[in-house]
């Protein structure tokens, strides 16, 4: 499967890996996290109200209006869906000074998975991914660090999770109460399977 590398704003650190014949795309300030990795991305796209220095020559340019209905992350995956990719991975969309944009990119996983499309998203050494209540399992390898599952609907009916710490049987997850917090992997990976609803999967990798 062909992937779009999405480097937005917001905190980047450690590696950003880009798969070969990967589209990257630079969403404003993200360009600076991509000039400082030396990675040039196919197109660079924003307001360019974070990203104030000379845009570099030779790299496609879409200038986004200020005013508009969707953040510079979004429309980086917009551009990827009209040219034909269907799962991202997403840098730069946690930390900075803009808690109301890390919590546009959570909602943006919805947004993806109404449109029948992934993605991952990378803070770090903080993963995350949205898992869709279709009954099929679903396996995370095993890493050092905390394995946390929330309910990104009112419910997540029938969750089952396998080869942790915390084994559960067909249970509810609510999204009033973070009842799937701090879990920990400790069979080779945790397989887990949800019956209905969206779940976040939160992987922290020490």
């Amino acid at each position: 499967m062909n992937i779009c590398i999405i480097i937005a704003g917001g905190d980047v650190t450690g590696e950003v890996q880009i798969p070969e014949g990967a589209l990257v795309v630079c969403a404003d300030s993200g360009l600076y996290h991509a000039q400082r990795l030396g990675i040039t991305p196919d197109v660079i796209l924003g307001d360019f109200d974070s990203y104030t220095d000379m845009l570099p020559e030779g790299i496609p340019v879409l200038r986004l209006p200020v005013e508009k209905d969707v953040t510079d992350t979004l429309r980086a995956v917009q551009y990827g869906e009209e040219h034909g990719y269907r799962m991202f991975h997403i840098y730069g969309v946690f930390g900075g000074a803009r808690i109301d944009h890390s919590l546009a990119n959570l909602q943006m996983l919805r947004y993806l998975y109404e449109r029948q499309m992934q993605a991952v998203l990378y803070h770090g050494k903080t993963v995350v991914s949205m898992q869709y209540g279709d009954g099929i399992p679903c396996r995370y390898p095993r890493y050092e660090g905390d394995f946390s599952l929330f309910a990104m609907t009112e419910t997540c009916e029938g969750v089952t999770i396998r080869g942790t710490k915390y084994d559960v049987e067909h249970i509810t997850l609510k999204n009033s109460f973070p009842l799937g917090v701090s879990n920990t992997i400790t069979a080779d990976d945790a397989e887990v399977t949800v019956q209905s609803g969206l779940l976040l999967v939160v992987q922290v990798r020490q």
